[in-house]
């Protein structure tokens, strides 16, 4: 339908602007009189042509733009502004086209007299369950204002630790894709001609040379066998990680990694504490908490406990209690989740051991460089070696003989 923008006044005479979905001229301004205004201008939005479609990369709105905007949008609340202007101030504050776009379309939602959490709720690719939710519950409850600002703590708390994770693996990333790089080049252009220079004597080459030899004429002459190989080997993992047993499994594997299992276990116990404080706080259920936090921490390891939980809890058990039966959960925060139970204030503890995890999570993250660098030096030196031996031994060999 046409989107019309508008300008009129209230019951009070207080000018209103915004936008507006509408089959014509005509039917807008019936609508706005329904609503109780006094239309004063209203024109239709021209859209404008676009040669090429938009990217898909460029209608993605990044987890930081998201941060930013709630934070906004708490302010302009806690401000007291109306609901559509305020949404209108977004969308033009918003420097992301899409998300522009779709606070646009929320606040022709909340016009036509669309409640917040609905009007969210039309663009699952941008808000996730648990912020529809939460402004579900923080409509409901009248504290819209304090949901806002949790919201705004929780996102930003998740970008901090996905951004730490990103920047201390870099520099590893970075090592091993020169590595294979400078691997892939010997093999296809420089063995070779090793070979060629080996092949006039005739000699029994070493066994390390042999076995390089055979490695690069694998990649000369069947490397798109072995791309095709990697490519459904690749799949054949994908489809089985998308069905629960695999992704179970898979899950539990990651969490034995050395450094990197106990980093997303840490990372998922922060995760779950942080979520469910905000969620509790917000005025939710237990049950209805555990049921948006499981979908969010991406590990069906935690995610199996956390439906145990649920189902204990609806038998009458306590959320303490029934942690107590499952494997994720660390006994601190375990600890801490009884004494919340007990004392009344669980989001507090809850709120209190994120923020312990999210220390631990954040010194881990710090010398995550420092703890790889033996590794990656082990592996380098392990590779080098092995490269220096296949090609200088038989040259070490030719010169013996020829001495003697």
């Amino acid at each position: 339908m046409p989107l019309f923008s508008y300008r009129a006044r209230d019951q009070k005479g207080i000018l209103v602007t915004g936008h507006l979905e509408g089959a014509a001229l005509g039917p807008v301004r019936e609508i706005l009189s329904e609503q109780g205004l006094i239309p004063l201008a209203v024109q239709q939005i021209q859209a404008k042509k676009e040669w090429l479609p938009t990217p898909k990369f460029l209608r993605k709105v990044k987890p930081e733009e998201i941060v930013l905007m709630t934070r906004q949008f708490h302010t302009l609340f806690k401000a007291g502004i109306n609901m559509e202007n305020l949404l209108g101030t977004l969308a033009k504050q918003t420097k992301n086209r899409h998300l522009s776009e779709t606070l646009q379309r929320i606040q022709t939602d909340i016009s036509q007299g669309s409640t917040l959490a609905k009007a969210f709720a039309k663009h699952p690719k941008i808000f996730n369950d648990l912020y529809i939710n939460m402004l579900a519950a923080g409509e409901e409850a009248g504290i819209l204002e304090e949901v806002l600002s949790n919201l705004s703590n929780l996102i930003e708390k998740e970008v901090e630790i996905k951004t730490g994770v990103k920047s201390a693996t870099l520099y590893p990333k970075i090592v091993i894709g020169v590595l294979v790089v400078a691997m892939t080049v010997m093999l296809i252009w420089v063995i070779p001609e090793f070979a060629k220079f080996y092949a006039h004597y005739k000699a029994q080459l070493p066994l390390p040379t042999r076995i390089l030899m055979m490695a690069s004429e694998s990649v000369r002459y069947y490397g798109w066998i072995l791309l095709l190989l990697g490519g459904a080997a690749y799949l054949g993992f994908r489809k089985v990680t998308s069905t629960p047993t695999g992704k179970l499994r898979y899950d539990r594997l990651r969490w034995k990694v050395p450094i990197f299992g106990t980093l997303g276990q840490k990372i998922a116990n922060a995760r779950f504490a942080r979520v469910l404080s905000s969620l509790y706080r917000s005025g939710l259920s237990i049950t209805k908490g555990l049921s948006l936090v499981e979908p969010i921490l991406d590990n069906e390891v935690i995610a199996r406990d956390i439906r145990l939980i649920r189902a204990q809890i609806e038998k009458g058990q306590g959320i303490a209690e029934a942690m107590k039966q499952t494997v994720s959960f660390q006994p601190m925060l375990i600890e801490a989740t009884a004494i919340g139970e007990k004392t009344g204030s669980l989001d507090n503890m809850l709120e209190s051991m994120a923020e312990h995890y999210e220390a631990e999570i954040h010194h881990m993250i710090k010398n995550l460089t420092t703890l790889l660098e033996p590794i990656l030096l082990f592996f380098i030196f392990g590779m080098v070696t092995i490269f220096v031996l296949a090609i200088f031994l038989p040259i070490w060999n030719i010169s013996s003989a020829v001495m003697h």
